[in-house]
């Protein structure tokens, strides 16, 4: 049971870098918050964030960001 309020924690943390990579997305791309938001929602870097075995939610919000990026750009 001790695990449940790390991983409380960690949820709180990744959410908030979403909103953060997704502000950064808008302005690279110039695009509306809510059309940054569904393209990180409906990409493969989003899943992989989530994906706690990936590691990606360890890295930097600008290594997201590229990540994000060079997928929407392929």
């Amino acid at each position: 049971m001790r695990d449940k309020p790390n991983r409380t924690v960690r949820n709180i943390i990744r959410w908030q870098r979403i909103g953060r990579i997704i502000v950064m997305i808008s302005k690279k791309l110039n695009i509306p918050l809510k059309e940054a938001m569904d393209l990180f929602y409906k990409s493969e870097t989003c899943r992989r964030f989530h994906f706690e075995e990936t590691g990606l939610y360890l890295q930097s919000d600008l290594y997201v960001l590229d990540d994000f990026l060079m997928e929407h750009s392929a």
